[in-house]
């Protein structure tokens, strides 16, 4: 059974990526951690014993570009990919049978400034990157680029522009099959939906409203029922979306469109990134400014979201900085 949790460090990037052999409810095995710090533009790896938790260093990190500001795991879990927001790169690595890290590759796209976010379809065909850019300078371009991934190797398959004032891409999540996209706007407040063709060309299809400086998004399938959620920075809350992927009594077109929940919910202060569970039943929001992880659950059926006690875990480290978030798997 798998678990998805939200995995976060102080000025750093952390994506775990586990692997047990379980017996029961008690995990057993060894799993790999991966940690990105900015300060020093390094990768490095470390092994954790299932059973006790303990971290042991795994060899030696991998230099990334400047400033790692993202990262995803192929879907093969043979390949890390990390963007780099101070060089606009995108580091590959080869993932060893050991969870030890290859020497990286670095890929960069056509355009765009400062790569935030990065997300893969099931099947590991496409990697997809949103750069912010700027709202207003035209030198600093926004952009979604598209990759397409043959083992740790990238090659551009597509890129879209914007023009200023830029809508300000930022949050991505894409649908298993990855016919289509999503992307929070962070300028102009919206979702926009994208179609994905078998090549990786994006045609703009729809755009739907968000709350304030919407981020980071979480694409949650719960009970046979698809869920987009966006969290809302700058209004503390969280939107939920259901996804059209089949006709039902949410939606009259399996068409990718999104349709609201009818529920927004309030989190802590500053919600950036979201994780789920596996299973869709529980969804965990990172609150930056308030240096809290908000819990919450989610209604299968109707996709509305309602506090799981205890509604907040409070980090320990208040002055902390949580700058993204990664997952970690339990096979």
């Amino acid at each position: 059974m798998g678990l998805r949790f939200l995995c976060f460090l102080a000025s750093s990037l952390l994506l775990l990526f586990l692997f047990s052999c379980s017996s029961g409810s008690s995990p057993s095995g060894t799993g790999f951690l991966y940690v990105a710090t900015q300060g020093d533009s390094t990768v490095t790896p470390f092994t954790i014993d299932l059973s006790t938790g303990h971290l042991s260093a795994n060899g030696q990190g991998a230099a990334s570009g400047s400033t790692p500001s993202a990262m995803v795991l192929s879907s093969s879990g043979k390949a890390l990919f990390v963007a780099n927001k101070g060089d606009n790169t995108i580091t590959s690595y080869a993932i060893n049978s050991d969870g030890t890290l290859a020497t990286g590759s670095s890929t960069q796209c056509s355009t765009g400034v400062s790569p935030v976010n990065m997300a893969t379809d099931s099947s590991g065909k496409f990697l997809f990157v949103t750069y912010l850019g700027s709202q207003l300078d035209p030198n600093q371009p926004s952009a979604i680029c598209v990759f397409s991934i043959s083992n740790t190797g990238l090659t551009q398959a597509s890129v879209v522009t914007f023009a200023v004032p830029s809508p300000g891409p930022s949050g991505v999540a894409v649908t298993p099959d990855a016919k289509f996209l999503y992307v929070s706007n962070r300028f102009d407040n919206s979702v926009t939906q994208y179609h994905v063709d078998d090549s990786g060309n994006l045609t703009s299809f729809a755009s739907y409203p968000a709350e304030t400086t919407p981020a980071g998004m979480a694409l949650v399938t719960a009970k046979n029922n698809t869920f987009l959620y966006v969290a809302n920075s700058g209004s503390n809350t969280v939107s939920g979306y259901v996804v059209c992927l089949a006709v039902n009594s949410f939606c009259a077109n399996a068409d990718g469109t999104l349709v609201s929940t009818g529920s927004t919910f309030s989190v802590q202060l500053g919600p950036v990134a979201m994780a789920a569970s596996s299973d869709g039943a529980f969804l965990f929001v990172v609150d930056q400014q308030s240096n809290q992880v908000s819990q919450l659950k989610i209604a299968g059926g109707s996709g509305v979201l309602s506090a799981n006690a205890p509604a907040n875990q409070k980090r320990q480290k208040s002055s902390a900085e949580a700058n993204h978030v990664g997952t970690f798997r339990i096979k």
